[in-house]
């Protein structure tokens, strides 16, 4: 058995739209993979309306608002296709909050000022 911990592994994943101003941050570490839905924002990123204009698309914009305390957690020893959210399930608070400790120590700093998104990838 190895003495030292393995290092997790963090994708990040932020939304390049203002609409619907989605930002998502994930860690895998242990088996388990753990996303955190930031609060949402509006003011950086593309415009969709922009996007939608130039494609010729008339649809609504999506109005998906997240407060932060969202999330996904997944056991994926027990549940590789990530069938079953356990961000809420009791059992696994302890666990959820050493990964989001873990996800949020590790985190690069954020770069100031932010980068405008010129187009959408």
């Amino acid at each position: 058995m190895c003495a030292h911990r393995r290092q997790p592994l963090l994708p990040r994943r932020a939304g390049q739209f203002k609409q619907p101003g989605m930002h998502l941050r994930t860690i895998y570490r242990d088996g388990f993979v753990c996303t955190v839905y930031e609060p949402s924002t509006t003011e950086h990123g593309w415009d969709l309306a922009r996007l939608y204009r130039a494609m010729g698309v008339d649809l609504p914009l999506p109005d998906i608002r997240y407060d932060g305390s969202e999330g996904e957690l997944y056991d994926l020893r027990d549940d590789p296709l990530q069938w079953r959210n356990l961000w809420d399930d009791p059992g696994y608070a302890k666990r959820k909050s050493d990964l989001v400790a873990d996800l949020f120590d590790h985190l690069p700093m954020p770069r100031v000022p932010r980068l405008p998104v010129e187009a959408p990838a």
